[in-house]
């Protein structure tokens, strides 16, 4: 499965895709031959890989697979490379095991916001929407929701970088079935960078079991 593409603004030949359970691969001649960067790491699922937009040659995967389903794959969270996936460096949140996305503040290249799943087969875990202002020497967590609920896409308006979106999605897998939804599953809104959050309601479900919730910025 193909999880996430990201593709250089700069040069459209140079993309990489992030494989759910195969690492990371790069083209520098627009899809025509693929290399894995990714190999001497140790996690091989990935959920989603971001090039810094004000640096093409920084790269930052979040690991383990931000799909649900009974064979997945857990990573050991997020990665960095500062030399275009020749090397890389694990930058924490180890606990998470899946992360559903990244983005990068277009204003500045240390304030990184990453979406964290947490654990699907258990409880707990480094789960929610984390934060960095120093390049991901550390994170704050700056939306828990609970033990079970962790967040799969965050994303920032383009015309204000301050205005961030979370969608948060309730789940838990067991080898019997699958709890794919719940009432803590929703959409927040911070316009303060992160520091306060509200619940988006007019117009969304509410009180009621929600699923996984899939939103972009126009």
């Amino acid at each position: 499965r193909v999880i996430d593409i990201a593709v250089n603004p700069k040069n459209n030949n140079i993309w990489y895709v992030a494989a759910a359970s195969g690492g990371v691969w790069k083209t520098t001649n627009a899809g025509n031959t693929f290399s894995p960067v990714f190999d001497g790491e140790k996690s091989y699922s990935i959920g989603c890989v971001t090039i810094d937009p004000n640096n093409e040659h920084t790269v930052w995967v979040g690991s383990g697979e931000n799909n649900n389903q009974r064979s997945v794959a857990y990573g050991d969270g997020v990665y960095k490379s500062e030399d275009g996936g020749k090397t890389w460096k694990n930058m924490g949140l180890k606990t998470s095991e899946h992360i559903g996305m990244i983005v990068v503040d277009p204003r500045n290249s240390d304030v990184v916001y990453v979406a964290a799943y947490g654990p699907l087969w258990s409880e707990g875990g480094e789960r929610g929407l984390y934060k960095t202002i120093d390049g991901g020497k550390t994170w704050s967590r700056i939306l828990e929701i609970s033990k079970y609920t962790g967040v799969s896409e965050v994303h920032i308006d383009p015309r204000n970088p301050d205005i961030i979106y979370a969608t948060a999605h309730q789940r838990m897998r067991h080898v019997f079935t699958y709890i794919g939804g719940g009432p803590e599953s929703a959409m927040y809104k911070s316009t303060d960078g992160g520091k306060n959050f509200a619940i988006l309601k007019g117009g969304l479900p509410s009180g009621v079991d929600v699923g996984r919730i899939g939103m972009d910025v126009s």
